[in-house]
């Protein structure tokens, strides 16, 4: 009897740990639980066949920083979330939710990096705000930061782009331009924030818009609109949308006989895919577009992440990987100004964020939390970009 007895009572006590074991397994983790001691886990919202320098900027930070002894002692892991279900495809707003939910509840990731799409970013900047987590997306979007005191533009906010384009077209030393035309690609938050911003400028310093069209994404032909453009034979067409839809529409324009300067936005500079839409970039030529970034800044700061970013990648960075080294680093940065994880602490001192200089330089951030900085405009010439001017904010 004692040894069955003691057998059946073993029996019970391993079922029942069996149990508390099931039950362990199906909690989630409580998200306001900081990372472990040894690794800091930071989320990556990363689309995989666009946009993809701004996670290679990243990660040039990343293994910076791990290199010179972490964050806090902690060493930085890096897990990431494809946003883009189809490759052919603009990543969704439906996928960048899913993976900040996913990165955020069951990674117990302590920020976010991305989304790239301004789309995609009003979306997921609301989830991260609830969760006090701070996201740091690509996108220039004036409207991402509304979400929440835990959202920060890393990029140059549209606004300031936008008057910077309108003002360079109407320079009588640049372009000299009087009329333009604006082209939004339907639905998409950051054309239509850009575009309006440019408007409005354009407006306000005298000059006329004699045209306002829309494309959607994924058309392959222009007809109607360039042909709508033609007649009313604008200097300037401003159309900072994405590839492949912006080179092939240039392409049919100057086909068409258009001969108004394009004018882009930072989308333009997902360089390396922009640039290989078509057989011959140079019916690209004499266009312009702004970045927050050149690689022809002899600053120390930027070359040192022009040489890390060419050593581990074999390429040059653009103006979005920089926004991806910058959001890392500046994430870093405050964790340590913070000298802890506590959430709101590490977003005060985000906040608070002055003369911060890495791959560009931040003077400080203003009351949306959009960086205060200076923008480059590039231009394209020979089928290839060229740095043109820096225009100080």
């Amino acid at each position: 009897m004692p040894t069955r007895f003691f057998i059946l009572i073993s029996l019970v006590l391993l079922t029942a740990l069996a149990g508390c074991e099931r039950i362990s397994e199906m909690v989630q983790p409580d998200p306001s639980t900081p990372p472990t001691e040894t690794t800091l886990k930071i989320g990556v919202i990363q689309p995989s066949n666009t946009f993809t320098t701004f996670s290679q900027g990243a990660e040039t930070a990343r293994v910076q920083i791990n290199e010179k002894g972490g964050v806090l002692g902690m060493e930085i892991a890096f897990i990431s979330r494809n946003n883009q279900p189809v490759a052919s495809e603009p990543p969704t707003p439906e996928a960048s939710i899913n993976a900040a939910t996913e990165l955020i509840e069951m990674e117990n990731v302590f920020a976010l990096l991305g989304p790239v799409y301004s789309t995609n970013a009003v979306e997921v900047g609301p989830i991260a705000q609830q969760a006090q987590r701070l996201m740091l997306p690509g996108s220039s979007g004036s409207n991402v930061p509304e979400a929440g005191d835990y959202v920060f533009l890393i990029t140059v906010p549209n606004p300031f782009q936008g008057k910077v384009m309108a003002s360079f077209a109407m320079n009588p030393d640049e372009l000299g331009a009087t009329t333009a035309a604006t082209i939004t690609e339907n639905g998409d938050v950051y054309s239509t924030d850009l575009v309006q911003a440019f408007e409005a400028a354009f407006e306000e310093n005298g000059g006329e818009i004699v045209h306002s069209g829309t494309y959607a994404a994924g058309d392959t032909t222009f007809t109607e609109l360039l042909t709508t453009i033609h007649e009313t034979a604008p200097d300037v067409i401003f159309c900072p949308g994405f590839q492949p839809e912006v080179p092939t529409l240039i392409a049919e324009a100057r086909q068409l006989g258009i001969n108004g300067t394009f004018l882009g936005g930072s989308a333009w500079d997902d360089r390396e895919r922009f640039l290989s839409i078509l057989d011959d970039n140079s019916v690209l030529d004499g266009s312009y577009y702004p970045t927050n970034f050149s690689v022809a800044t002899q600053d120390a700061d930027v070359q040192e992440f022009v040489r890390s970013y060419t050593a581990q990648f074999g390429s040059p960075p653009d103006g979005i990987a920089a926004s991806g080294y910058d959001a890392m680093r500046l994430l870093a940065r405050a964790i340590e100004t913070a000298g802890s994880l506590d959430p709101m602490a590490v977003r005060d001192a985000f906040a608070k964020v002055s003369d911060y200089k890495g791959a560009t330089t931040i003077s400080h951030y203003d009351e949306n939390r959009h960086p205060v900085k200076s923008l480059t405009i590039q231009t394209i010439n020979g089928g290839q970009v060229e740095h043109y001017k820096v225009v100080e904010p």
